[in-house]
C-alpha cells in the first residue's frame, strides 16, 4: 500500500465512524518498533473509535477554539524549528516538544482533518510523511521506533481544529532510550535533555 492509499483508507474511516452517533473520535495511528510494544512486525497501523472525545485530544479542542496556535507560531515554525517544508505542509519539531526527536507534521492550511485535503495537499503530506519516516531512520542508521498518531477535529465541519500528524520516538538524545520516570510519570511534566531548536538544526540534515 502506498502513502496515498493509507490517507484514502484514514479519510474514508474518518468519514464513516464519525457519522454514527456512537462515536465522537476516530484515531489512526502506528506503533513501531520493540521499544514501543509492538508485537507485529510487519508494517501496520490501527484506527481506533471512540465513543467519547480523549483528555489529550479534549485539550487540544478547546485550545484551537481559543486561538490557532498552530498557525500562530508558523512564522517561528518555518524559520527556526522545521525539518522539512514546501508550500503546503511543514514538518517541524514544535517548541514544546515533549520527546527529544518529536516532530509534527502539518498543513500550512487550517484543515479539520484529511478528508478536506486538495490534490496538491494529500501530494504534499505525502511526500512530507515519507521525507520524515526515511530521515529518522537515516539519522539513526537503523529502524527508528516511534508512535504515530493522526489528530484530527472530532468533528468532520470543525472549523477551529488544525490537523496534524505527530510523531513521538521513545529516545533521548542520542539513541538513549527515552523513559517515563519520576516527573513523566507521577506529575506528567516531560524533561528535555535538548533544545527543540537544536535538534530541529540535527534533523534536518536528514530530511532536505
Amino acid at each position: 500500500m502506498c502513502i496515498r492509499d493509507s490517507f484514502n483508507a484514514w479519510s474514508d474511516r474518518y468519514l464513516q465512524l464519525l457519522n454514527r452517533d456512537d462515536i465522537s473520535y476516530v484515531m489512526p495511528f502506528e506503533n513501531r518498533g520493540e521499544e514501543c510494544g509492538v508485537t507485529l512486525h510487519h508494517p501496520h497501523g490501527q484506527i481506533y473509535a471512540f465513543p467519547f472525545i480523549p483528555p489529550v485530544i479534549q485539550k487540544e479542542v478547546d485550545a484551537f477554539n481559543k486561538e490557532n496556535f498552530i498557525l500562530k507560531l508558523m512564522n517561528d515554525l518555518e524559520t527556526k524549528y522545521f525539518v522539512y517544508q514546501d508550500d503546503n505542509v511543514i514538518a517541524a519539531v514544535p517548541p514544546f516538544a515533549r520527546y527529544a526527536y518529536e516532530i509534527w507534521i502539518i498543513p500550512k492550511r487550517q484543515l479539520a482533518g484529511p478528508w478536506q485535503f486538495t490534490d496538491e495537499e494529500y501530494n504534499s503530506f505525502a511526500k512530507a510523511l515519507q521525507k520524515v519516516v526515511k530521515g529518522y531512520d537515516n539519522f539513526l542508521g537503523r529502524r527508528c521506533p516511534y508512535i504515530m498518531g493522526l489528530h484530527a477535529a472530532p468533528k468532520l465541519d470543525d472549523k477551529n481544529f488544525h490537523f496534524h500528524m505527530e510523531f513521538y520516538p521513545p529516545l533521548r538524545h542520542g539513541d538513549k532510550p527515552k523513559v517515563l520516570a519520576g516527573s513523566e510519570s507521577m506529575a506528567g511534566v516531560f524533561i528535555m535533555d535538548v533544545l527543540p531548536e537544536e535538534t530541529a538544526i540535527e534533523l534536518r540534515k536528514y530530511m532536505s
